[in-house]
């Protein structure tokens, strides 16, 4: 039998947590765009998609799909370019394309797009993962899929996966070890990636992002696996209250 997933309320919360690491309240910020300068392009969006590896332009050609004639549609062949080998903003007018992008985040449209997309690529990935390691609790839950948004979901060295086959190396695996422990290995094995990932682009950026991960372990040791609410979180020298 699978581990339950996330509740209504505990999934919010995961959500606020993000947010709060990506982009500094838990607010959902649909809009927020910029070129953070770590070899991906521009990072959009709630959950940071950005130009440089195609999350963006698989975002905006399912927005297309529904609203042909928006504010981004005609930004596809400038990011089909970069998403072929081209991280750099090259072709693409990247102030008309941030400004467009803060324009269709006012469409409720584009903001349910971004949420089905998190869905699909994020937070169901992470959960199949957790399901098959058995994590039952949903502070363990939300740390992959937070990972996940981070890290992704692929075959490299610094996504999701790598991250879950080194941890389960380290420390045995959820049933061995116990998943609160492996969870605490889980926290270093993430720690050490952010500092010293096998992609050297985004070093400087996901060094900075150290804290995240260490809030996370600040909640675990207040026993709150439970993502019980609401509690605050400080991350980045700053305290949000979590709903």
């Amino acid at each position: 039998m699978s581990a339950p997933a996330l509740t209504a309320d505990q999934r919010r919360r995961a959500d606020q947590l993000v947010s709060v690491f990506e982009n500094g309240t838990p607010e959902i910020q649909y809009g927020y765009a910029e070129n953070l300068d770590d070899g991906r392009g521009v990072t959009a969006g709630r959950a940071g998609f950005t130009t440089g590896d195609g999350d963006a332009l698989k975002v905006i050609r399912a927005y297309t799909r529904q609203a042909p004639g928006n504010p981004l549609a005609r930004f596809v062949p400038a990011l089909e370019q970069q998403a072929h080998g081209d991280p750099d903003t090259g072709g693409l007018p990247e102030a008309d394309y941030i400004a467009a992008w803060k324009q269709a985040a006012k469409d409720p449209r584009f903001r349910h797009v971004q949420d089905e997309q998190v869905d699909d690529r994020y937070y169901k990935p992470a959960m199949r993962e957790a399901d098959r390691l058995g994590l039952r609790t949903a502070l363990a839950r939300a740390e992959l899929y937070d990972a996940a948004i981070q890290h992704g979901t692929g075959s490299d060295d610094d996504a999701l996966p790598a991250l879950v086959k080194r941890t389960s190396a380290k420390a045995g695996t959820p049933s061995e070890a116990g998943e609160k422990d492996w969870l605490d290995a889980f926290f270093d094995v993430r720690t050490s990636d952010l500092t010293h990932p096998e992609n050297p682009d985004t070093a400087k950026e996901w060094r900075d992002s150290v804290d995240g991960v260490a809030a996370l372990r600040r909640i675990a040791r207040t026993g709150n696996y439970d993502l019980d609410g609401p509690f605050t979180v400080t991350a980045f020298g700053s305290r949000h209250t979590i709903h």
